[in-house]
């Protein structure tokens, strides 16, 4: 047992002299650089290119941001001090191999990590080896940052700390803590910051947040550049982690997220949905790290994530220009907050579901088939597995459930109901609405008036069962409901 324990000990001093050899080869390599960009710098006539990508932001007169990038010509920009020693790109690929009397340390830290295990982090699948570029990025961008948020001064060590502390454990760690931020487009909100739960929260989106997502990739994605900027406010949840055996893993983990981190965003956005009414909808998903990063960009935060369409698409018509965009007051989130809470309280399937059609149904371009998603709900929520006369049974249920709550007329969503089936019967079966064949412009688009009372009456029959959770079993609404109603009478 003795035995054991010394060579546990023994392995153990040994990783974390490794560890200690790793950071004191980085700040050598950090203190270098940063003394041969200080070097060029005291050269009065040495030329200073811009950082042409870095984001600037502008708040349209309908209160919502814009982006625009600096450019390479704008002599207000930020400067890229690191490339007055060697760039980042091409050149300094090109430079591999040939600044070894400039810049030896980096040198030393490539050969280091080449020789020993914490190298495996930096192997990627473009090559099972340590690349010197790939070391010289992390270098010269933790440089870079350190020059844009403390000046160009004389090396604080305490400063330098605070620049290299979380890429040097993105390089040591085997798990990044994250928070999900999903920015929430073209919706106003008459408060700052609120809480939902003890992990999820509204807030104002901070501007260095803002600027980073400006930077996110779009490709792929079929959002508008406009709409995916335009959002004052994000659902934020935090207490997500991800595993991390390559840095390169970690960015492909973080840039295209798994199915839950969806879900997660979709939950609120049915509950922000069936509580306001609200048109809304979002077009980025966004992880902020909070213990370790492998990439940094001059001073902003470092985001990952990945560009999506889930909005209604009469937000690409300039919807970030113009007025009359939903607006979330304080007494809404509290309908919101205790909606989302019902919502999280739910596991059943049948309802994911019929949250899911919710957000389809009410950001979906087509009038048609968002009141078809509407009945599909519906028969999720109050439909049976016999199926027979189901119409019938789904107006009974639904008035009854009216009639239960309290705060509407049972027989007016007898009606709403009847009304929905009788339109969706027209959509399935009939053609007396086609357009006209080569008809240049097209006729108004029906059922808009439709598909409003469809959302209206799925919205209601969500928050009676959500409220109500036994009737979640549409046979305990016929038990405890029906049987002996004036409802089962016939009437409606």
């Amino acid at each position: 047992m003795a035995e054991t324990e010394l060579a546990d000990g023994d392995e153990n001093s040994g990783k974390l002299e490794v560890v200690q050899r790793f950071i004191d080869l980085f700040e050598e390599a950090f203190d270098e650089l940063h003394a041969a960009v200080l070097e060029k710098l005291r050269n009065p006539n040495q030329y200073l290119s811009n950082h042409y990508d870095y984001p600037q932001m502008m708040i349209g007169d309908a209160g919502f941001p814009t982006f625009t990038e600096t450019g390479t010509f704008d002599k207000a920009g930020r400067k890229n001090y690191v490339q007055t020693v060697r760039g980042y790109g091409l050149l300094s690929v090109l430079m591999i191999g040939k600044d070894e009397k400039q810049l030896p340390s980096i040198i030393r830290l490539t050969e280091f990590l080449q020789s020993n295990d914490l190298g495996k982090k930096f192997i990627s699948h473009h090559s099972d080896k340590v690349s010197e570029f790939s070391v010289h990025v992390m270098v010269s961008s933790t440089v870079e940052s350190y020059f844009q948020r403390f000046g160009t001064g004389p090396l604080d060590n305490q400063l330098r700390w605070r620049a290299i502390a979380k890429m040097l454990f993105g390089c040591l760690t085997n798990q990044v803590f994250l928070k999900l931020i999903v920015p929430i487009a073209l919706t106003h909100f008459d408060v700052d910051h609120y809480r939902l739960t003890d992990t999820t929260y509204i807030t104002r989106i901070p501007k260095g947040i803002q600027l980073s997502r400006a930077r996110m990739d779009l490709r792929g994605s079929g959002a508008v550049k406009h709409v995916v900027g335009a959002a004052t406010h994000a659902f934020v949840s935090t207490a997500w982690s991800v595993e991390v055996t390559t840095r390169d893993q970690l960015r492909h983990s973080l840039n295209d997220p798994s199915r839950n981190v969806l879900d997660e965003a979709d939950l609120f956005f049915a509950a922000l949905r069936g509580a306001t009414g609200a048109k809304t909808g979002y077009a980025q998903i966004a992880f902020l790290p909070t213990n370790a990063v492998v990439d940094i960009y001059c001073d902003l935060p470092t985001i990952y994530g990945a560009t999506y369409r889930r909005y209604p698409s009469e937000f690409d018509q300039y919807g970030w220009v113009y007025g009359g965009q939903s607006r979330i007051t304080k007494e809404q989130m509290d309908d919101v907050k205790r909606l989302y809470n019902l919502i999280l309280e739910r596991p059943e399937d049948r309802v994911r579901l019929a949250l899911k059609r919710l957000n389809t149904c009410m950001s979906r371009d087509d009038a048609m088939d968002a009141i078809l998603d509407a009945t599909i709900a519906l028969e999720i929520l109050l439909g049976d597995t016999k199926g027979e006369a189901i119409a019938y049974k789904i107006r009974m249920r639904a008035g009854a459930l009216a009639a239960h709550q309290g705060d509407r007329k049972a027989t007016e969503v007898l009606a709403a109901v009847k009304k929905l089936y009788e339109t969706r019967s027209k959509i399935v079966h009939g053609s007396t609405f086609m357009k006209k064949a080569k008809q240049v412009v097209p006729d108004e688009e029906r059922f808009i008036p439709e598909r409003n009372a469809a959302i209206e009456i799925l919205r209601y029959i969500l928050r009676c069962l959500l409220e109500h959770p036994r009737f979640l079993q549409p046979e305990r609404i016929d038990e405890e409901l029906l049987l002996g109603s004036p409802l089962n009478s016939g009437e409606g």
